[in-house]
């Protein structure tokens, strides 16, 4: 399962060879993959933790189950979102990095605006433009994000939830969703498109999500609009782009960039033809066509304002499971590098 693929990657990284290793990779949609040397103990320990690795959320009540008291009319307020961000984001540096970051302790002691807004997403108008229904999907993936944080309370890192991508965690027009459905069923689907490729935005709405960690595009002070939408991604992305510490940019003839242009690489190049385009379009660079590409360590630390930065796992293969991670185990002991 994604779960048990989740855990292998912080508990193998690849950098670590033991003697005696056998090779397990993990398939995510057919394209995807982590590969992990990783001794049999280990793994067989791994397996076994996972297995009882649960998501508790205990205490919690969905506010579309609930009793919030506000029922939308299909057409969220996306001003009270904008509350809670205004109110608990933050200009910051942590570990190195120059990021928004969060008062989640703040938001946790009161939680009653971001639950207002997740009751906002409970039933949803089908007859929303694409602006609005793109920019109410990217407001439901930080909000759920948020509430997700708010609820399980990592110490270190958003790795900490267990299935935290996967997991159905809040609610959207009457479906329980995970931030997996969100992004990559309903935003991109799947690289196929979704409502990305309708507005018009395929590369440029990896800058409005946030996935609350220190690497991830910065998570905005304002909720995201429909009638402002082209011009509050265009300035999401150039300041992603432009932030030294997320995207060193242009470094002898190579273009140094963040792991998302990695992992999603397609999206980018759909959008502008070229991940080296994609950059030059929405900073000015004098980016070559054929500037090689080199992707910075992900930084999966919390985006919490006073945080620790304690966070040590290694996590290289794209974050967000795009289905079920299948597992192949060679029965042989394999030396060869991944």
């Amino acid at each position: 399962s994604a779960q048990v693929c989740q855990l292998l990657e912080f508990v193998a990284p690849r950098h670590w060879k033991p003697p005696f290793s056998m090779r397990v990779l993990c398939f995510c949609d057919g394209s995807q993959y982590a590969g992990f040397r990783l001794h049999r103990a280990a793994f067989a320990a791994g397996v076994l933790v996972a297995s009882s690795w649960h998501t508790s959320d205990a205490g919690w009540v969905d506010p579309c189950e609930g009793s919030i008291g506000i029922a939308s009319n299909g057409e969220p307020d996306h001003k009270i979102l904008t509350r809670v961000l205004s109110k608990h984001v933050s200009e910051g540096e942590l570990n190195g990095i120059k990021s928004t970051l969060v008062d989640y302790q703040a938001l946790r002691r009161d939680p009653s605006d971001l639950k207002l807004y997740l009751a906002q997403l409970c039933h949803l108008d089908p007859g929303l433009s694409a602006a609005e229904a793109l920019a109410t999907m990217i407001n439901a993936y930080n909000a759920v994000m948020l509430a997700m944080v708010v609820h399980f309370n990592p110490v270190s890192s958003v790795l900490e939830i267990d299935n935290v991508w996967m997991y159905k965690f809040g609610t959207v027009n009457g479906s329980k969703v995970s931030l997996d459905d969100i992004e990559h069923g309903v935003i991109r689907d799947r690289g196929n498109g979704g409502l990305a490729a309708e507005f018009g935005a395929r590369g440029r709405i990896h800058a409005g999500v946030n996935c609350a960690s220190l690497s991830c595009p910065d998570l905005p002070f304002e909720a995201f609009e429909g009638a402002r939408l082209f011009e509050q991604l265009n300035a999401a992305t150039k300041k992603w782009l432009t932030n030294p510490t997320k995207n060193p940019g242009l470094a002898g003839g190579a273009l140094k960039l963040s792991h998302i242009f990695k992992w999603y690489g397609v999206d980018f190049v759909n959008a502008e033809g070229s991940v080296q385009a994609f950059v030059k379009q929405h900073t000015g660079w004098q980016v070559a066509d054929g500037a090689s590409l080199d992707f910075i360590p992900y930084d999966w630390n919390l985006n919490e304002l006073n945080g620790k930065a304690s966070w040590s796992g290694a996590v290289e293969a794209a974050p967000f499971s795009h289905g079920l991670c299948i597992f192949v185990a060679a029965i042989a002991m394999l030396s060869v590098p991944l």
